[in-house]
């Protein structure tokens, strides 16, 4: 009997530990990438920081945000492929991406 009762604390053990490190792995350990809404917040929060100009921290949840430099905003150097087969870029201070043609 004490061995039966040994095998399954055993096993309990086993499947608590698995399940947090299943769990790290996928994010739930992460709570704080919804409250973050900015540059600083980002980096506050311990997440990688792009050694590029201007400096960009990126969450897990794949929200990038970039250092806002000498009073304005530099734009990631994304592309929105259009229906025609054109690309756009972001632009403006909001960085958003430009019309594409004919809208």
């Amino acid at each position: 009997m004490l061995k039966i009762a040994a095998i399954f604390l055993l096993g309990v053990i086993a499947g608590a530990a698995l399940g947090y490190f299943v769990g790290y792995d996928i994010g739930f350990e992460d709570r704080t990438a919804g409250t973050i809404s900015s540059f600083a917040d980002c980096v506050t929060a311990g997440y990688p920081v792009a050694e590029s100009y201007p400096r960009q921290c990126r969450t897990p949840d794949g929200r990038n945000f970039v250092e806002v430099v000498a009073g304005g905003v530099a734009c990631t150097m994304e592309a929105k492929l259009c229906p025609d087969g054109s690309a756009v870029g972001r632009t403006g201070p909001n960085c958003e991406f430009a019309p594409c043609p004919g809208e």
